[in-house]
């Protein structure tokens, strides 16, 4: 077992051991020291797991979510399915991840919310939709590689908070909701494409005005 190894074995052990406090102490420094502590780590590798304390177990909490919703999707036939399926089976498989811990994932949220961890919210948002994207078949690395997740990521932000506040039977609201959002985006999307497509018949529209300019 190399370094790298021993550090995520560490991390692991660390977040079991705060799941009985993160809900209702949050991710302090305090509750990553003392999860160290119960799990029978040394103070130095609790260090080396997580330099920045409480920040860093928030940021691995959420990827680990990440990671247990891509094994998750790998177990479906995602591919036979039309895209907007796809996308709303990984949202929603995301979701369904945090249901048991879902306090602690309000936790989570609320601190890379705070203005100081921007650059880390950010990309932990970019690290989940690129997973949600390969889980889910594309292979793109054109322009659509990054418009595809910057609309994915306004998609999941905005159903992920809206769970965060569902007390739904079975969140069925916040499914409810993640439709209408992956409904607005397929309705932008059949609009650009109907541009495009007035744009070919018409020709350039820049073009044909400079053409009056000089009658």
């Amino acid at each position: 077992m190399d370094h790298h190894e021993i550090s995520e074995t560490v991390k692991a052990k660390i977040l079991q051991a705060a799941l009985a406090d993160l809900a209702f102490d949050g991710f302090t420094d305090a509750v990553v020291e003392k999860a160290g502590q119960s799990g029978g780590i040394e103070p130095s590798e609790v260090a080396l797991a997580f330099p920045r304390g409480g920040i860093d177990l928030a940021i691995y909490f959420v990827r680990d979510g990440v990671a247990e919703m891509e094994a998750k999707l790998a177990t479906l036939d995602i591919e036979s399915v039309k895209i907007r399926e796809r996308i709303k089976t990984a949202v929603q498989t995301r979701l369904e991840v945090d249901t048991e811990n879902k306090e602690i994932a309000r936790r989570a949220f609320n601190m890379l919310a705070l203005p100081g961890n921007a650059k880390d919210a950010s990309i932990c948002l970019a690290h989940t939709v690129d997973v949600m994207w390969r889980a889910t078949g594309d292979k793109s690395t054109d322009f659509n590689f990054y418009t595809k997740r910057a609309t994915l990521a306004a998609v999941y932000s905005a159903t992920r908070l809206f769970w965060l506040n569902d007390d739904s039977t079975d969140a069925q609201d916040s499914w409810a909701f993640l439709d209408r959002r992956i409904e607005n985006v397929m309705q932008i999307e059949k609009g650009k494409a109907r541009f495009r497509e007035f744009q070919d018949k018409l020709g350039n529209p820049l073009e044909t005005l400079a053409k009056f300019r000089y009658r």
